[in-house]
């Protein structure tokens, strides 16, 4: 956390990073490692004219991972893939009629359970592979309500995608040693172009609103419609990033993603997305080299920074993404456990050609536990 995301070369004996399976090698022989964190967002959207609030929290990981045999490591866990969320507000007087509201909402989003190995078939080269269950529901919404009329039923339209599909994802790191404790490392993933399965219903019908118990009451059910309706199309990822440093003091890493969101296809549709791509930078620092000393020395001082052109182009002007990122970690008392918390400010969007622009920061509080485990005991 703090590193501005740079994960495709980063590897840890503390901590578990499943965008590059191969990093799992560097578990300890004799460790569990459970890692969890949870993030909260808040921030400000902007137009020229208006701004307001946004504030959002979720589950950001839940991880574990082990050593199998001195050549194999394995890891699980479960993280969101992806997020939908909006809510849109439009309205217009209409002639005999009056107040005319349409109303836009999407909410959901795509879950991912994940089982992986890395193995080090020669020295220095470490290879994983990571075995993932996609699923999840989206829902969006359209709504017409008539405000100032009691003689007109509102109309929902709500329609709901169902996706699940287990994909996989590769990865590869080549680490060399050097002297006094330094090493360099390189690492590469690939995610190839995978393929949901998604099924969907589409419901319309008219309803009131009862203020009184805070609902809707529904009248009648203008259509309903369900079944398989195509597939979604992920686009296929490469990452290439490297990470130099010395053995428990210090470590930088930056790694470049590619992502060919041109082939994303949402149960049969072409939104018309673009390539995203991705850089990151960061890096950690700890004053101490033993666990010893003041206790301020052994905390691990991170930072980082991230620029991203999005998959987004609207009006003919890209959707840019820039954060820059702060954390530290605080080791438990005799433990190698940390308790982590990272800030992010970042900015998304311009205000030009009447686009949104959000000011947004990201505040992230978890923990890696690393506990002993797989020792034989001696007695004597």
């Amino acid at each position: 956390m703090a590193i501005g995301g740079a994960a495709t070369a980063f590897s840890s004996p503390y901590f578990i990073n499943p965008v590059n399976p191969a990093s799992y090698m560097a578990f300890d022989t004799n460790s569990f490692v459970f890692d969890a964190a949870f993030n909260v967002r808040t921030g400000t959207l902007k137009t020229i004219d208006e701004s307001q609030k946004t504030r959002f929290g979720t589950l950001s990981n839940l991880y574990f991972g082990f050593p199998v045999t001195k050549w194999w490591r394995a890891s699980g866990g479960i993280m969101p893939y992806s997020q939908v969320g909006f809510e849109m507000q439009g309205s217009q007087v209409v002639e005999d009629i009056g107040k005319l509201v349409s109303v836009y909402n999407g909410y959901g989003g795509l879950n991912k359970a994940y089982f992986g190995s890395g193995f080090s078939p020669i020295k220095n080269l470490s290879i994983g592979i990571n075995m993932a269950y996609l699923f999840g529901n989206i829902v969006k919404e359209r709504a017409l309500t008539f405000p100032d009329s009691a003689y007109f039923f509102n109309t929902m339209v709500r329609s709901t995608a169902r996706l699940s599909k287990v994909n996989f994802d590769f990865g590869a790191i080549y680490r060399k040693e050097m002297k006094e404790g330094r090493f360099f490392q390189v690492g590469l993933t690939f995610n190839p172009k995978q393929t949901v399965d998604g099924s969907s219903e589409k419901i319309a019908y008219s309803y009131v609103w009862n203020y009184t118990k805070n609902l809707e009451e529904i009248k009648d059910t203008v259509s309903y419609e369900s079944g398989d309706n195509g597939e979604v199309i992920l686009p296929t990822s490469y990452g290439a990033g490297f990470m130099v440093g010395s053995s428990n003091r210090w470590f930088a890493t930056a790694d470049v993603n590619w992502q060919k969101w041109s082939e994303f296809r949402y149960l049969g549709n072409n939104p018309g997305l673009k390539d995203n791509l991705r850089i990151s930078v960061g890096g950690q620092f700890r004053p101490a080299a033993v666990d010893m000393g003041k206790y301020y020395n052994r905390i691990n001082y991170r930072a980082g920074f991230r620029f991203e052109q999005s998959y987004l182009e609207i009006k003919e002007t890209r959707i840019n993404d820039f954060g820059i990122s702060f954390g530290v970690g605080l080791p438990m008392k005799k433990s190698r456990s940390t308790i982590n918390i990272a800030v992010e400010l970042g900015t998304q969007g311009t205000t030009e050609n009447d686009l949104i622009k959000e000011n947004y920061m990201r505040l992230t509080i978890g923990t890696s536990l690393q506990e002993r485990w797989f020792l034989k005991r001696k007695f004597n």
